[in-house]
């Protein structure tokens, strides 16, 4: 004949060590009570059943403890390489007529665009550049950049305000003397990488001859050809 028993509280507490978001660990308990009435074969059951109720508990919990660590870690990052992205750039941006830039802040498949232009992946953006720093060697005695401000209009965006200033080899080359002025909008990713260069705004020899350019004007106007 089967005992029974009346008013039995089963209580199951499983312990578990996890990590902690320093390293190191920490002891995490997780209860399951069930009140029983009735006859004691029906303990065995149901404490199967809470057994596994349990471990389905403790696997939903360390999965979101994990994509909540994964996200902390992903905004970290984000953080650090938009913050070396615009250390770079304020620190490179004035000497980019003289020599190559970093090109780990970009991605592979970055965008350069200006108002009439288009290029695409990272080995035409160092080519762009490449042909800019070589014109300004043939042509120019000296070239440098000031920059007029360094901001983020959004979270994901880098603007930067420049001006550059040239001084031809030839002294009554009125073509290439004078300045530019313009800004350059940096798009960045969700991995803190740039993605998009677009120049804009372009002026060149301000005041009072203002007039718009845009890069295969910029590279006629390096080259000596007049773009009027």
């Amino acid at each position: 004949m089967a005992l029974r028993a009346a008013g039995i509280s089963l209580r199951i507490t499983c312990s578990t060590h996890d990590k902690t978001p320093s390293g190191g660990t920490k002891l995490q308990s997780i209860s399951y009570k069930r009140s029983v009435v009735g006859v004691t074969d029906t303990l065995i059951p149901i404490l199967i059943h809470s057994i596994r109720d349990v471990n389905v508990k403790r696997r939903n919990w360390g999965g979101s403890q994990n994509r909540d660590e994964e996200e902390e870690d992903g905004k970290r990052k984000y953080y650090v390489n938009l913050g070396y992205a615009i250390t770079t750039l304020k620190e490179e941006a004035p000497v980019m007529f003289h020599r190559e830039p970093s090109f780990d802040i970009y991605r592979d498949d970055i965008v350069f665009k200006d108002p009439v232009n288009t290029f695409s992946g990272i080995e035409n953006y160092k080519l762009i550049l490449w042909a800019l720093r070589l014109n300004t060697r043939i042509f120019y005695k000296t070239v440098w950049v000031d920059i007029l401000r360094v901001w983020q209009p959004a979270e994901d965006v880098i603007m930067i305000r420049w001006t550059v200033h040239g001084i031809p080899r030839v002294a009554w080359d009125e073509i290439r003397h004078g300045r530019l002025e313009g800004t350059s909008e940096y798009k960045i990713d969700r991995h803190g990488k740039i993605y998009e260069h677009r120049v804009d705004n372009v002026a060149v020899n301000s005041p009072p001859n203002f007039r718009s350019l845009h890069l295969s004007q910029l590279l006629l106007l390096s080259f000596g050809v007049s773009s009027k």
